[in-house]
């Protein structure tokens, strides 16, 4: 019995071998492709994460935090400061409530919405060095509900957040 010559079957090897790399290569390549740019769409938020800091201005109500839950327009606010290298924008309030049955509620957007005169835009920032007062309409919440936390997060990079015990 003989078997395949050895022309024959190198050529088949050269043929099954650029079969693969067709089948193969653009798949490779598009992975390759995709995870260099998450990679570096993360080092990029990282970067801009290292450069964002803020905090409340504690000479502004309690410890920085303002709220009135009491009258028919139920309001909470802010004053933060920009610490850091990093323009801010696009802020929302996370508020944490005790109820009467002891359990806890957070409430954020829709419920906790910053009014369009106090919100700061990615073309109107909270730049460096600068301070600014942050107002926002509540709805939603129960009645002999008790404030214990404020939270404030920037669009920027979310991650980094200031929150206030009151």
């Amino acid at each position: 019995m003989r078997g395949v010559s050895p022309l024959i079957s190198t050529v088949l090897l050269i043929l099954i071998v650029l079969l693969l790399a067709t089948t193969i290569g653009p798949w490779m390549l598009d992975l390759a492709k995709k995870t260099s740019t998450g990679i570096n769409r993360d080092v990029n938020q990282d970067l801009v994460c290292r450069q964002t800091s803020y905090d409340f201005d504690s000479d502004y109500g309690n410890s920085g935090v303002s709220w009135d839950f009491s009258s028919t327009n139920k309001t909470v606010s802010a004053k933060i400061v920009n610490t850091g290298m990093q323009n801010l924008y696009n802020f929302s309030f996370q508020l944490v409530f005790q109820t009467v049955e002891g359990s806890e509620r957070i409430l954020s957007y829709p419920y906790v919405n910053i009014t369009q005169d106090t919100q700061k835009t990615a073309s109107n920032p909270l730049k460096p060095g600068e301070e600014w007062v942050l107002e926002a309409d509540v709805t939603g919440i129960g009645n002999n509900w008790t404030l214990s936390k404020v939270r404030v997060i920037n669009a920027v990079c979310p991650k980094i957040s200031i929150s206030l015990n009151v």
